[in-house]
């Protein structure tokens, strides 16, 4: 199997690369580049998901080189390469926000960006994606992080301005509106105001329901 076969060796050598989709002229040029690369040894092309999933049973590659293309589905193609054994590097033709609705769910083993291709930029993923890495462009990494930056804060948590902020921590050291507008120097109509917009903001009925909801979403450090 493929698998044991890269598992079997220290480097790479003798890959047998299969690349599907994306334009003619690009498929041909990852051909030329990989047919310079002395690991590979053999390079097939397949310019629909469904030929790409006859040679995966067939040709028996040892890699799997997937031209990602916004509207082809290609999510059974990676799971089946993944089912065999074969690690998949994914070819990206666009940075920015493409990446966050294309690259980051695809479960690719590694990825590279088509505006980078060269001999060595692919050589070294290979060569990475050999040694159990996750070849990655800075620009996806970015969008990466930024995603799981925002599964980690709910995408209701309500936005408060500066000077709401400061009166909620105000309000969990249990202070009244006067004593609110006393302390940030404003008028007790002033301190009123930023509560009620509070209470709205959080969907509460009354200050210690607010603080509680305040405590559960983030926007006020944790009790100790």
């Amino acid at each position: 199997m493929a698998q044991a076969k890269r598992r079997s060796s220290t480097s790479p050598i003798g890959l047998r690369v299969l690349v599907t989709l994306g334009p003619e002229v690009l498929r041909k040029g990852l051909e030329a580049l990989l047919g310079e690369l002395h690991m590979v040894t053999g390079v097939r092309t397949a310019p629909t998901v469904n030929e790409a999933m006859v040679l995966l049973r067939r040709y028996r590659p040892d890699l799997l080189i997937l031209v990602v293309e916004d509207d082809v589905p290609v999510d059974q193609l990676v799971l089946a390469a993944r089912s065999a054994g074969i690690p998949t590097l994914a070819v990206l033709n666009r940075a920015g926000d493409a990446l966050r609705d294309r690259a980051v769910p695809l479960a690719a083993d590694g990825f590279i960006l088509a505006g980078e291709l060269d001999r060595r930029s692919l050589n070294n993923a290979l060569a990475e994606l050999w040694r159990g890495e996750m070849p990655m462009p800075l620009a996806l990494g970015r969008v990466a992080l930024s995603v799981l930056r925002e599964d980690q804060c709910p995408a209701d948590t309500p936005v408060l301005t500066p000077r709401e902020a400061e009166t909620l921590k105000l309000l969990a050291r249990g202070l009244s509106n006067r004593q609110i507008a006393g302390t940030m120097g404003i008028t007790e109509h002033g301190a009123k105001r930023h509560v009620c917009h509070i209470l709205a903001k959080l969907n509460c009925t009354n200050r210690t329901e607010a603080v509680t909801a305040a405590y559960q979403l983030g926007l006020l450090p944790a009790r100790r």
